[in-house]
């Protein structure tokens, strides 16, 4: 098994996905760091404005430069940004895509898994060494994400926007489980479909398309949302950066390994009785 992960990292280290996911990675925090807010893909999980937001805004429209934008923005008072940035991982998702993409699908595509489990390796080694390396890729790229715009937003913005190292930390281990249940979805609809045309058809749009069926059932029907507000991933990644309370926490934790076991057993249950072809 070690061998197989050993070869597929050899593998991915000569293509190009994952230099893409780092290079996505890296624009998405130089971005927010320039910009000093958040960017999002999904929803806005705002739902009122101040007048004191109102006024900003309308004074940012009239910025003439980024320079002048940036200016406005310290101007204006100091909050957390990088807590504000990391509230918004579930842009990591697509990121996730690409890595479960050149890990898992491109076996399947290219009709190399057929070759390696004719050989010594059993479909229980081989899932096991997939879920390795993309669990342990993903891993990097949530730690990376998360400490390198910490260090960038420390150095280009100032301690005035910046939280302790600790909060960075302590947040990044409460969204861990959360990001780890999507991780499992992604791997389970991979195994599930065996193409990646249609892994990509599926989970690109899959969180808004999600979001905005939830949203359109609850406004037609006046169904209460408030579950969907706090535990969709968007919106529970976003809570867990604003000190939640321990008992949303512990949901959460307990939601991402429920999503963790289910997703697992319904994928190694297709892998172990698909026909490999």
């Amino acid at each position: 098994m070690f061998n197989m992960i050993k070869a597929d990292m050899y593998r991915i280290l000569k293509g190009k996905g994952i230099y893409i996911a780092i290079i996505l990675v890296l624009l998405l925090c130089f971005v927010s760091a320039i910009g000093m807010s958040a960017g999002y893909v999904g929803i806005n999980t705002a739902t009122t404005q101040t007048e004191e937001e109102v006024s900003l805004y309308e004074e940012l429209n009239k910025a003439k430069s980024i320079q002048e934008y940036r200016t406005i923005m310290k101007e204006n008072g100091s909050f957390a940004l990088d807590k504000e940035v990391i509230g918004q991982n579930a842009n990591l998702y697509y990121i996730f895509i690409i890595l479960v993409v050149v890990v898992l699908c491109t076996d399947f595509s290219n009709k190399s898994v057929k070759n390696t489990l004719s050989s010594a390796i059993s479909r229980k080694k081989y899932y096991l060494s997939k879920n390795i390396l993309i669990f342990g890729l993903c891993t990097f790229i949530i730690l990376f994400n998360n400490y390198f715009f910490y260090f960038l937003n420390l150095f280009m913005n100032g301690s005035s926007f910046s939280s302790s190292l600790y909060e960075i930390t302590k947040i990044t281990i409460t969204q861990l489980p959360l990001l780890y249940g999507i991780i499992s979805l992604q791997i389970c609809i991979a195994f599930l479909v065996k193409k990646t045309a249609t892994f990509n058809t599926i989970t690109i749009p899959f969180l808004a398309i999600t979001q905005l069926l939830v949203i359109g059932f609850t406004n037609l029907f006046k169904v209460n949302a408030d579950w969907f507000y706090n535990y969709e991933l968007q919106f529970a990644l976003a809570k867990l950066t604003s000190s939640p309370s321990i008992s949303f926490v512990m949901t959460c934790t307990i939601l991402g390994l429920i999503y963790i076991v289910v997703f697992h057993l319904i994928a190694y249950t297709s892998i172990k009785r698909a026909e490999i072809k």
